[in-house]
């Protein structure tokens, strides 16, 4: 089965742990979705797919511009969310999008951070592609690279003289990065039939704490990112280790208890090419 690894994930803590912190994540990537939602622009009547919509912020956006909107995701934590969010006003479905099919067809397929997870994504761009009108439109929300997102490099470079040494790492392997190349990210799209491709740099401020300072700041790097499933694999020991070398981390970026990290992403647009 495609994609099992990242199911499996996404339906444990992982998604347990987007629901319950799913007004701080809004808020902290309000940025990206308006940014996102500009350059989308869901128009009244259209029929939208919003492809892993997680706790559904997105799709309610999109509801809200008068679109009629189907959200889907792998997650069932947070599907579940997203369909009590939505209420009457768009659909929820439990699906893979490199695997579902409609038969309808949508005008807009967009995307905020919902893409950078498929084992194939030529072949999922694909089948993603076989889902939009023939004068429809792509736009989708992806991470740069980790080098340029403070909220993830600082973490990760505190907690990783504490972490044992691991083979080096395919940069384009399924997770939040595997998107950071951008000409990568073109040639996949144009080997899976899209055209007029367009892929803008945007940059954006990353708050992980607003009032709570660093202690705040914590709560969130240990349950949600890259580095909460570092600290995951280790014991007692080695993770207070970890928490001291974050407080030293994240102390010259504390603001009178507001702490905000730089953030990087692209925002990619496409057609079907003709």
């Amino acid at each position: 089965m495609p994609n099992e690894d990242q199911k499996e994930y996404w339906n444990d803590s992982a998604g347990a742990q987007w629901v319950a912190e799913q007004e701080l994540m809004d808020a902290m990537l309000a940025k990206v979705t308006a940014s996102l939602m500009s350059k989308a622009a869901p128009q009244s009547g259209e029929r939208v797919l919003d492809i892993g919509c997680g706790t559904g912020e997105t799709s309610l956006i999109a509801a809200d511009a008068g679109a009629q909107v189907t959200g889907v995701d792998i997650s069932e934590p947070m599907l579940a969310l997203a369909a009590k969010r939505l209420g009457d006003r768009g659909e929820a479905v439990l699906a893979d999008a490199s695997e579902y099919q409609d038969e309808t067809g949508f005008d807009l397929i967009m995307s905020r951070f919902g893409v950078m997870f498929f084992d194939d994504p030529q072949s999922a761009f694909a089948n993603i592609n076989s889902n939009l009108n023939p004068d429809g439109r792509m736009c989708f929300a992806c991470w740069r690279a980790p080098q340029e997102n403070g909220w993830v490099l600082v973490p990760m470079m505190a907690v990783k003289p504490f972490l044992p040494e691991t083979p080096e790492q395919d940069p384009h392997a399924p997770g939040p990065f595997a998107f950071a190349d951008a000409d990568r990210t073109r040639a996949v799209l144009e080997s899976a039939g899209f055209a007029d491709i367009t892929i803008d740099p945007v940059d954006i401020e990353m708050a992980i704490a607003d009032k709570g300072g660093i202690d705040q700041a914590l709560d969130f790097i240990t349950k949600i990112g890259p580095a909460a499933r570092a600290m995951s694999e280790v014991d007692a020991a080695g993770k207070d280790k970890m928490l001291s070398a974050l407080k030293e981390a994240l102390s010259p970026h504390n603001d009178n208890g507001r702490i905000a990290l730089k953030g990087a992403i692209w925002l990619v647009q496409a057609k079907q090419a003709a």
